[in-house]
């Protein structure tokens, strides 16, 4: 059976449950096996998804409207889908307002900032923080209160921090010094403030990154050494060299990874050295990613030029190119 047609089969076999089966549970599976497919599938097969976006829009189980949304930011037009989401931010169900002001902000479309900031207004935290999500993604202000008052949320936490660093609004700096010193703060959670810190020029959260880079057996240690790169903190050139060079350490293809997201161009050699060596095609994945975050034509044209055995690996190497592009 080809791709195509176990797509069709698979998908009309999860409209006919929606249809027919009353069970909540079974509903919401089908309406995520429809999401899954559509996300999947083709970008010529997306099209023939639309008809389900109207079918599960239109139903009265939250699951489902809540799944409708998500197709449709995968298979409408940006413009199409941005009108969909707009009109349900006043859904009456909370989930589903949050769904759509998230699928929202993930467009980043410049006319969805009025409804984005209407969203803001929202009676629940969790709808004011995906609005706030979005306001970030214009390079838009707006949303700072609200992503400081979801520090104070242990499920919104994480990724308010993520939306602060991004937002780059030194003001910052004294609530997250706040969140990062509180008390039960989890250790993910805590790496992510001291990320955000850090890329604000908070001398404390980039101690803290190079502090859990140092700590090998730590579940967050992974996300340190990439941080470190992503940051840019200063010093870190020579850390992720360490790390890297190291046979040993299991976060070797992180920090790989971190050696481009540094931009440094003092760390291709080592990259190169990675490509060229007996390391698994795992690791030099790692190092080919490193090589195009780093975004010189001669990275590029190292990576262009590696051969791996392994059929999946080849594959996945394609991707990679063509995900980042040409070289500038």
């Amino acid at each position: 059976m080809s791709q195509t047609v176990d797509i069709r089969a698979r998908r009309d076999l999860a409209l006919v449950t929606l249809e027919r089966d009353t069970r909540a549970e079974v509903r919401a599976e089908a309406a995520d096996t429809l999401c899954e497919l559509a996300f999947d599938a083709p970008p010529e097969l997306r099209p023939e998804f639309e008809p389900a976006v109207v079918r599960m829009l239109a139903d009265k189980q939250d699951e489902v409207r809540c799944a409708g949304l998500a197709l449709a930011s995968e298979v409408l037009a940006p413009a199409e889908a941005k009108d969909i989401l707009i009109r349900h931010l006043t859904d009456e169900v909370p989930r589903v307002r949050v769904e759509a002001a998230g699928r929202l902000a993930d467009l980043a479309l410049p006319e969805s900032r009025g409804a984005l900031a209407a969203a803001l207004q929202d009676t629940a935290l969790t709808v004011r923080f995906e609005a706030a999500r979005g306001m970030v993604a214009l390079k838009h202000t707006a949303g700072l209160e609200v992503l400081l008052e979801a520090l104070d949320d242990p499920d919104l936490r994480f990724r308010a921090a993520s939306a602060l660093a991004q937002l780059g609004n030194k003001d910052a700096i004294p609530p997250l010094k706040r969140a990062f010193s509180g008390w039960f703060v989890p250790a993910f959670d805590k790496t992510q403030l001291a990320g955000a810190l850090a890329s604000l020029g908070d001398p404390d959260g980039v101690a803290h990154l190079f502090k859990r880079a140092g700590k090998k057996w730590t579940m967050d240690r992974p996300m340190a050494v990439e941080l470190l790169g992503a940051v840019k903190a200063p010093g870190a050139l020579q850390r992720l060299l360490e790390i890297s060079r190291d046979a040993d350490d299991p976060a070797r293809g992180t920090a790989a990874r971190a050696l481009g997201r540094l931009g440094d161009p003092a760390a291709e050699p080592a990259l190169a050295e990675l490509l060229a060596s007996t390391a698994s095609d795992d690791l030099k994945l790692d190092a080919a990613e490193g090589l195009l975050l780093l975004g010189t034509p001669s990275a590029r044209v190292r990576v262009t030029a590696l051969r791996l055995a392994d059929p999946d690996a080849a594959e996945e190497l394609v991707g990679l190119i063509a995900d980042y592009g040409s070289a500038p």
